[in-house]
This record gives structure tokens, C-alpha cells and sequence, in this order.
């Protein structure tokens, strides 16, 4: 499976997740006041919204590649595709 999101895409995501972060996490006003100033620096078509979201492109993958479960076959056995890695 492969995911690839696209600068919007994680703009989305990450207005979406700072707005509950500021509503429901019991943050001060200086608390929700940084969290809204980051998000703001990370506007959509930033460079800092760009690199972020090759970040959680990065990481998406790693995490997807971390639960793959394949079967690869060495040497006449089948094992598992991150037990062969090692």
C-alpha cells in the first residue's frame, strides 16, 4: 500500500488536528497562541507546509513498511519480508 499525500492534503490534516488540539486539550491562552501561530507559519503553499508534509510522507511510509507483513522466499524457505532485512 502506498500513501502519498500532497501539501494541501497535509494542510488539511494538520488544521484539522491543531484545531482539536486547541479546543480540547486544556492548553493556555499562550499554549493555544503558539499553536495557532505554528500553524499559520505553515500556511498552504509554504515551504514549511511543503516540508512538512514530505515529513509525514516519510513517516507514513516507514510506519506502513513496519506493519507489512510479506512473505518473501530465501533459500528454499518462506520468511517473513523484515525478518529477511536483518
Amino acid at each position: 500500500m502506498q500513501i502519498v499525500m500532497e501539501s494541501d492534503e497535509a494542510n488539511s490534516l494538520m488544521s484539522v488536528i491543531t484545531s482539536y488540539v486547541i479546543d480540547n486539550a486544556g492548553l493556555s491562552q499562550d499554549g493555544k497562541a503558539r499553536v495557532r501561530k505554528w500553524r499559520v507559519d505553515r500556511a498552504t503553499g509554504s515551504a514549511e507546509m511543503d516540508a512538512l508534509a514530505v515529513a509525514m510522507n516519510e513517516a507514513l511510509g516507514t510506519y506502513l513498511d513496519e506493519k507489512t507483513d510479506r512473505q518473501v522466499r530465501r533459500k528454499g524457505r518462506y520468511t517473513r519480508a523484515r525478518d529477511a532485512a536483518r
